[in-house]
């Protein structure tokens, strides 16, 4: 079968809801509608929607920008105000953004000021200080779930109920903001909608292991997680899962592969180059490389191994807040990928650093050592920016990539 450019239903309707997301987001100041900014990671999102908040993810913001190749004049604006090259790059696109750049209008909607902003820390400290900007520009409250790092296999129980105790205590303040009582029987539903589309989530992830792969658990995964990003405790995001999993069922009874050809099973560690995502697709997919699994995903909920329980509501939440990828220690990281490695028969692992990602990219060069000395796996260490083009070297990146596809094929010369 001949690679295809072909946009599958999965792909479309995921871009359909984000645009409805961000046209939803653009009638909330008109309608009196009140506003929380979240992060991705850790999200709690199903909280705030029980008391009727509309849900801002600024990282999300400047993925869009990224994607569609603005992103510079953000970053270029926030490194003007005085933020460093360095920091991460959703920040400062974010934080350009917000500077009065655009009014508070994107290409991709209007984007609502906050009378809440809720950072949720599980995984990144870099959190705190671009909230604390927000909140200086808006002048609106500022309040922190501080989650703990999975110091080992497991969060342990008295981080547990810190983080429920601080999950409570949010109760009055939310209260107060959207004039709405605390209704924990309206929570419980949310989140078994949650638990549903999560589950439907962990579903299509595993298709991956079929040969050949049904579709591609980093590139395609990308887009496919953007409603559990924006739309998680809906029914929509449930309708969504559903279908997306029905359609690559579909194609696995098909036996077709996003590359054409499935000629080398990848395991991918990192987040995308988003202003360069389809050359560097690109690079993978012509050697009929395919992403059959991948880490990235799990940055919204890693719950592969979660009991998740709608009747305990506090309990799904503190899950949620603590369940995110990169709010796991190194040795749980790595053991992760390892079992990802061979449950789903990879032939090759690609690590993926994000120069501006210190959450995602520290420790990712131990990754390699260890994969590639002890494990005895092939691995490509590749690196550029989730946001910054200015980071993306696409001779560079080639020549790595074309030189590691060469490599493989010697090791597996059935798959030339």
């Amino acid at each position: 079968m001949a690679q295809s450019e072909k946009i599958d239903w999965s792909r479309g309707a995921s871009r359909e809801l984000v645009k409805r997301w961000y046209s939803e987001l653009g009638t909330a100041e008109e309608s009196g509608e009140k506003v929380v900014y979240l992060f991705t990671s850790g999200s709690i999102a199903e909280f705030f929607r029980s008391f009727g908040f509309r849900v801002v993810l600024p990282e999300m913001n400047a993925i869009r920008w990224s994607m569609e190749n603005l992103a510079v004049e953000m970053i270029h604006h926030g490194e003007a105000l005085g933020y460093d090259p360095g920091i991460c790059g959703y920040m400062k696109c974010d934080l350009g953004f917000a500077d009065d750049l655009y009014s508070g209008t994107a290409p991709f909607g209007r984007i609502p000021p906050p009378d809440l902003l809720v950072v949720s820390s599980g995984g990144c400290s870099t959190y705190i200080k671009w909230f604390e900007a927000l909140e200086r520009k808006f002048e609106c409250p500022l309040r922190i779930v501080d989650v703990p790092f999975v110091r080992e296999d497991r969060l342990a129980e008295f981080d547990r109920n810190y983080i429920r105790r601080q999950l409570e205590e949010l109760i009055p303040i939310c209260e107060e903001i959207s004039g709405r009582k605390f209704d924990i029987d309206r929570l419980r539903e949310i989140l078994q909608l949650s638990k549903q589309a999560i589950e439907y989530w962990m579903q299509i992830l595993e298709l991956g292991k079929k040969r050949p792969s049904p579709f591609d658990g980093f590139f395609e995964a990308c887009y496919y997680m953007a409603p559990m990003t924006v739309w998680r405790g809906t029914e929509e995001c449930v309708d969504y899962y559903r279908q997306t999993l029905e359609e690559i069922k579909t194609r696995s009874k098909q036996h077709t592969s996003p590359a054409g050809r499935e000629r080398f099973r990848l395991l991918v560690d990192g987040a995308p180059p988003w202003p360069k995502i389809r050359e560097f697709r690109s690079m993978f997919w012509y050697w009929g490389g395919v992403g059959v699994t991948a880490s990235y995903p799990r940055v919204v909920c890693a719950c592969d191994d979660l009991e998740l329980t709608p009747e305990e509501p506090f309990e799904f939440l503190t899950d949620l807040a603590a369940s995110s990828y990169l709010n796991w220690n190194l040795v749980k990281r790595r053991n992760f990928l390892e079992k990802l490695a061979r449950d789903y028969s990879v032939d090759g692992i690609v690590i993926h650093s994000t120069r501006s990602c210190r959450p995602y990219s520290i420790g990712q060069l131990d990754l390699r050592n260890y994969f590639a000395r002890e494990a005895g796996i092939p691995t490509l260490f590749v690196d550029s920016d989730v946001a910054d083009p200015r980071y993306f070297s696409s001779a560079q990146i080639m020549n790595r990539t074309d030189t590691f596809f060469e490599a493989l094929g010697r090791k597996k010369p059935s798959a030339i």
